[in-house]
């Protein structure tokens, strides 16, 4: 008798274990942007488990070996984002200072970001320490505790975790690299397990080159399955039980909008939130966030006063904008309109309040098809009345305030950027411009909180949240009053001439307080430009204006004819004077039915169907082509054949033999075990001895018989009684398992 080697399988397991944990590592391409996150967790999965298979193979001990391969995989993490601060291999106060700093702005941003973020800064971190704990629990629960199917639970969480909070990027191919994966992985695990404790009768009986193809074609036959079958299954379509992104239909509105924005441009781009009929195009603004504690710009507690009579005092050199608004998918209880609102009307429940130029639905929110007439009159100046200007008589001293823990670098960045300036609009100007020497990107986390600015600042990339949060915060320090303003560009004209504004036209943007002139907005995020501002900023009207492609529109309610707003005669003591009842915006056609759609076609349910009975018959055709191989060759290969599957089916029942336990001693354990089978398994371990140790001649090998009796016939028939006997020994999910998981 031979042992197989445990060196190989090994080496296998640790090797297929590996794939698995790279095609986990893969999987947070459903969070990050491109494919740059990749390299560096594959390097982390490969140094983590060849560094534990080399432990084990010298002997090194668990409790030694797991914390240097945990200590190897920290720094290899820490090098990978924070090289540029380490003192040779070794970290320094700064790789940790940085560090902390990343960790903090993850702890802050994770309740509000929505995938894909930039792999970058604390996200980085997370992955890589996420895939190096993963690579640790797994190979422990693999080699250490011996497990096969418990090894792969960390990473399939990881996976899970990671496709919960992602969006749906390359979600078919992700999956079907997992799950092809994980089946080679526990096929190898197992052959590794085996390797060590399985008594092997002869050389030849070792060699089972033949699983491996079949491990493949079953991880290959599974995967396709769930990637090309899964998504054909009626209702994989449908709308998720519990929504864990915000995709909801309408726009949830909270304390400070700031906090909703990205969701908003992520997730609802092409969701139409409202409709405006206006006399001409403008930013419309939701709110003005003049409060800033160090983590967000927010509203302060202030009273509202009911929405009649004028709302705002009249504007030098202003233009007067009127509009109709239909909500759509808006939410929340804020209205949008253009600065500042003079008179509004819809609703006996609109709230007005003055310091945070804020339209206020009180008691229920907004819903669809609500509208309201709203009048406002926007900024006109020139840039020499601005220069002209001071700022001195702010009417909060909120408007000025800044935490006592704000990042160094902003003050002293804006006081750099301004130095030259000779006048409050050049100073904000100055800055303005010098922010749009930055980068507009959606893939960098959310939040403009100190920590969120200071990376914004050392990165030099982010989107309207942290350039106009940014903007706000150095105005401060210089001595100009602001605030930030959030809302909506001013989106796509229809034909019937109104504003749809999309998700996608969210948007955030500072204002800066001159005395007798007001709030004037500036534009510091590029590729962004209000209408209207540009003699003042310098700034072209732009935005993100793709239109929207087939199908994305609302099918269920669209767009009702009518006209814009027209600028009727202008009356200062009633400012919807020149609106007639028939210029208002109509309401819309009743909602058209939609047709059903049918469910899966009936080639796709046959598909299914074929593919489920390929699945469970697959372990009945390879048992019986493994026995046909059985049959062929000499006496003392059928024999043995059939021995290995009587042993099998005595493990079922719980037999559990020592490598070196002779055949007789087998008899023996499977009699105690299951002492109806006590007789067939003696007589094939009789044969088994006869094959392995009679005089040669007395066996003819070559006629495949002994003494005129078919020995290979016989020991099948002999295995098959103790197979069929173990089989009705157990339960009904033993036997569901078994017949799945024993192939020969």
């Amino acid at each position: 008798m031979t042992t197989r080697s445990p060196v190989v399988p090994e080496v296998l397991a640790s090797l297929a274990l590996t794939a698995f944990s790279i095609a986990v590592a893969a999987g947070f391409a459903r969070v990050f942007t491109g494919w740059d996150f990749l390299p560096g967790l594959v390097a982390i999965a490969v140094v983590g488990h060849l560094l534990a298979l080399a432990f084990r193979r010298i002997g090194v001990t668990a409790w030694v070996a797991v914390p240097v391969t945990a200590l190897v995989l920290g720094v290899l993490v820490l090098w990978q984002n924070y090289g540029g601060s380490f003192a040779g291999i070794v970290p320094t106060g700064e790789t940790w200072r940085l560090l902390d700093l990343d960790l903090g702005l993850v702890r802050e941003q994770f309740p509000t970001t929505v995938a894909p973020v930039v792999h970058e800064a604390g996200w980085a971190t997370i992955a890589g320490a996420s895939i190096a704990l993963v690579v640790l629990l797994s190979d422990v629960l693999a080699f250490g505790a011996r497990t096969t199917g418990e090894a792969l639970v960390p990473g399939g969480l990881l996976y899970v975790f990671v496709a919960a909070l992602g969006y749906d990027r390359s979600r078919i191919g992700l999956t079907v690299l997992l799950v092809a994966a994980a089946v080679v992985a526990a096929v190898a695990l197992r052959a590794a397990h085996r390797a060590g404790t399985e008594t092997v009768l002869t050389p030849a009986a070792a060699r089972r080159w033949w699983a491996v193809p079949g491990a493949i074609g079953c991880a290959a036959l599974v995967a396709l399955t769930a990637g090309v079958l899964g998504p054909e299954v009626p209702g994989a379509d449908a709308e998720p039980w519990i929504d864990t992104r915000g995709r909801s239909g309408g726009v949830t509105e909270v304390v400070s909008p700031l906090v909703d924005i990205r969701s908003r441009l992520v997730n609802q781009s092409n969701l139409e939130v409202f409709r405006m009929g206006a006399t001409e195009p403008s930013y419309w603004r939701v709110t003005a966030l003049p409060q800033y504690d160090g983590l967000t710009f927010s509203l302060p507690d202030r009273p509202l006063v009911r929405a009649e009579g004028a709302l705002s005092p009249d504007r030098p050199d202003a233009a007067e904008i009127r509009q109709e608004l239909e909500i759509v998918e808006l939410g929340g209880q804020l209205i949008p309109a253009a600065a500042d609102p003079i008179a509004a009307d819809g609703s006996p429940s609109l709230r007005w309040n003055p310091d945070t130029s804020t339209l206020v639905l009180v008691g229920d929110p907004v819903e669809r098809g609500d509208r309201f007439t709203i009048v406002s009159l926007s900024p006109r100046v020139s840039p020499e009345q601005l220069a002209a200007a001071t700022s001195i008589a702010v009417p909060d001293p909120i408007h000025l305030e800044l935490p006592d823990d704000l990042p160094p670098v902003v003050a002293e960045t804006a006081a750099a950027v301004t130095a030259g300036a000779t006048n409050g609009y050049q100073a904000a100007l100055a800055l303005q411009d010098f922010l749009r020497t930055f980068t507009y990107s959606l893939e960098v986390p959310a939040g403009h909180g100190n920590d969120a600015m200071e990376v914004f600042f050392r990165d030099r990339v982010g989107y309207c949240e942290q350039f106009s949060a940014a903007f706000a915060a150095m105005a401060r320090t210089v001595g100009l009053p602001s605030r930030v303003a959030v809302g909506y560009t001013y989106g796509l004209q229809q034909p019937d001439g109104r504003y749809s504004v999309l998700g996608k036209n969210a948007h955030a943007w500072p204002e800066v307080w001159f005395d007798g002139i007001g709030w004037v907005p500036f534009e510091p995020t590029p590729g962004r430009g209000a209408p209207g501002t540009e003699q003042f900023t310098g700034v072209a009207p732009a935005q993100e204006d793709e239109p929207l492609q087939p199908g994305e529109a609302d099918p269920a309610e669209p767009a009702a004819p009518t006209t814009t707003v027209p600028a009727g005669p202008r009356d200062p003591t009633d400012p919807f004077a020149g609106l007639e009842e028939d210029q208002l915006v109509p309401p819309p056609d009743a909602e058209s039915p939609t047709a059903s759609s049918s469910g899966g076609s009936a080639w796709r349910v046959a598909a299914v169907l074929a593919v489920v009975a390929v699945l469970i018959a697959a372990p009945a055709v390879a048992r019986r082509l493994a026995r046909r191989r059985g049959t062929r060759g000499d006496a003392q290969r059928r024999v043995l054949a059939s021995w290995r599957r009587a042993v099998r089916a005595a493990r079922a029942v719980g037999v559990d033999g020592a490598p070196g336990m002779t055949v007789r001693e087998w008899a023996a354990a499977t009699s105690s075990a299951l002492p109806i089978a006590a007789r067939p398994m003696r007589e094939l371990a009789t044969t088994v001895e006869v094959v392995l140790y009679a005089p040669p001649d007395t066996l003819d090998l070559d006629r495949r018989d002994w003494k005129g009796i078919d020995v290979g016939q016989e020991s099948a028939a002999l295995a098959h009684q103790v197979e069929q006997i173990a089989v009705d020994s157990l339960g009904p999910r033993e036997r569901l398992i078994r017949y799945f998981t024993v192939w020969s």
